[in-house]
């Protein structure tokens, strides 16, 4: 396991490999945080995005607040910002096992 990723929670891409948050070091501080975003067009630029320091912060603004998230699979592949909705994500570790049927 890279030491930058959780396993706290994943997203399923609809390539079938499993997105998991990370870490990314801010250019100016160089504090290494997890990065989300409320979930609108055009905040994927880092202005836009808010920094928190702790996965459980992160799993709350993800799941219940409905922010995107940062997300890459295992190889680094599939690096992005992610919501729970989003078009190529099947389903999450908080789907209970259940893919999502609007997939075309």
């Amino acid at each position: 396991m890279n030491d930058s990723m959780s396993t706290r929670f994943w997203f399923e891409h609809k390539s079938g490999k499993r997105l998991f948050p990370y870490v990314l070091k801010d250019r100016i501080t160089r504090r290494l945080t997890y990065r989300v975003a409320e979930s609108r067009q055009g905040n994927s630029k880092a202005k836009y995005e808010v920094q928190l320091d702790d996965i459980e912060d992160v799993f709350r603004y993800v799941f219940d607040e409905g922010y995107v998230v940062r997300l890459k699979a295992m190889d680094g592949m599939f690096a992005a910002l992610y919501s729970t909705t989003g078009r190529n994500i099947v389903r999450t570790s908080e789907s209970n096992g259940r893919a999502r049927s609007d997939q075309s």
